[in-house]
């Protein structure tokens, strides 16, 4: 897996974790039992252990070409590539 693919498979997995924290916070908020604390602290640990992953794997990249970082995270969420991006004043 190249360190792109690594990125945006971090990324996906990241936004899924954020929202499985969310829909475990409504449940919290519309039921507040020591139960649904525990689950919406439990799944607020593992969303913060992501977002740190992430934020070190991006952190540590020396150069992450943008279309490549598009690309990969098109592929990631099952979606077709992104149109190549011309960087103005280069022909």
């Amino acid at each position: 897996m190249s360190d792109m693919t690594s990125i945006a498979e971090n990324i996906r997995n990241t936004m899924e974790a954020m929202g499985r924290t969310q829909e475990v916070g409504e449940g919290l908020r519309e039921r507040v039992t020591r139960e649904n604390y525990a689950a919406f602290r439990a799944h607020l640990e593992a969303l913060t252990d992501r977002l740190r992953g992430l934020k070190s794997m991006l952190a540590h990249e020396d150069e992450v070409a943008l279309n490549e970082l598009a690309d990969a995270i098109n592929r990631a969420f099952d979606q077709p590539p992104v149109e190549y991006r011309h960087a103005s004043g280069h022909g």
